[in-house]
């Protein structure tokens, strides 16, 4: 009898053990939120083009992806592309440090929106394992199945990407 309240006090020792190193040696989780900053670069748009305001960027953050629309699934790479739009997700994360950081705020997410052609939808692209920022999407999202594949965008996104090439283009005239 003794024997047995033995063992199972050291089983449950075991498993205390195991709790408490988990809870020491894995780091907090970012709690999830909208961005802070989202810039947007392409050749085509002369400068970068930073959307700040907070009404749009609650509609946008990389853990709901509402810059995809989901119910379309995965598709083949478009035959015809226009031009890429390189779209980077910023985010206060003060454990979280990329060449990429713009003083507190730190890259979280990266994707490529190609604008529709004729008034159909835009495309968006996750990078895949060995291009450019996976490693940092894949450190915000655990995503593999979604990453290296075609979506077409949200009616949202588009709309937003638009009014960011409007905004550009009234930067180069003025």
């Amino acid at each position: 009898m003794l024997d047995q309240r033995l063992r199972g006090a050291g089983r449950r020792s075991v498993g205390l053990l195991c709790i408490l190193t988990t809870l020491v040696c894995v780091p907090p989780a970012q709690a999830k939120g909208k961005p802070d900053k989202i810039i947007v670069r392409s050749g085509k748009l002369g400068r970068p083009v930073e959307i700040t305001d907070r009404n749009t960027l609650k509609g946008f953050d990389p853990w709901g992806g509402q810059f995809i629309d989901w119910n379309k699934g995965a598709i083949a790479e478009p035959a015809q592309k226009t031009f890429a739009l390189e779209v980077y997700f910023y985010m206060k994360w003060p454990e979280r440090h990329s060449r990429y950081d713009q003083g507190d705020l730190k890259l979280i997410y990266a994707l490529r929106y190609y604008p529709g052609r004729n008034g159909e939808p835009g495309y968006v692209y996750l990078p895949a394992s060995g291009e450019a920022f996976y490693d940092i999407n894949v450190g915000t999202i655990s995503d593999a199945p979604r990453v290296g594949k075609w979506y077409y965008a949200s009616p949202a996104w588009d709309a937003v990407m638009r009014q960011v090439m409007r905004s550009a283009q009234k930067q180069q005239t003025s």
